[in-house]
């Protein structure tokens, strides 16, 4: 049996592809983890109140784990800051809870009792092009500090390099 330089070359494009995405799959986290941070000794009270990281892009189908929901914390969906189809959720009372989300797009979420010190995230899954231009529609409706603090969540993920 004959192998031509194609169909070796073809092989070895093959094998290397699937050496890199086996490689790639073991570097991502099986979970990524969001923590909600209190910072007594913060000079302001978005320092104070945060989510950490405040800004997390993760491929669709992907579980979050939300930490430190305790206390008067929350992890709260802003409605029309998430993708059509996807379900609102409320984390509340709960150390440490499990998310996972299928549906692409941004979701705009914050405490409910620290929003309005700036406590808020943006979660990215897959394609944020599938409702950013709807979640940024919905700023003006949102108190000063959780307005400025998606506008530079936004500005950081249209313009990764500064």
């Amino acid at each position: 049996m004959t192998i031509s330089l194609k169909t070796i070359a073809a092989m070895i494009i093959a094998g290397a592809t699937v050496f890199a995405l086996a490689a790639q799959a073991e570097d991502l986290p099986e979970v990524a983890v969001v923590h909600q941070i209190i910072d007594l000794n913060a000079d302001t009270p978005a320092h104070a109140f945060r989510f950490e990281p405040k800004l997390l892009q993760v491929p669709a189908g992907s579980t979050v784990r939300f930490k430190g929901s305790t206390g008067r914390h929350t992890v709260t969906s802003i409605i029309r800051m998430i993708p059509v189809g996807a379900r609102a959720f409320e984390i509340r009372g709960k150390p440490e809870m499990d998310l996972s989300f299928k549906n692409e797009g941004v979701y705009g979420i914050r405490c409910r009792v620290h929003g309005r010190h700036g406590m808020v995230m943006l979660l990215v899954v897959g394609d944020p092009s599938t409702n950013l231009e709807e979640a940024r529609a919905y700023l003006p409706k949102l108190g000063e500090a959780e307005r400025a603090g998606f506008e530079e969540l936004f500005e950081q993920l249209e313009n990764p390099n500064g």
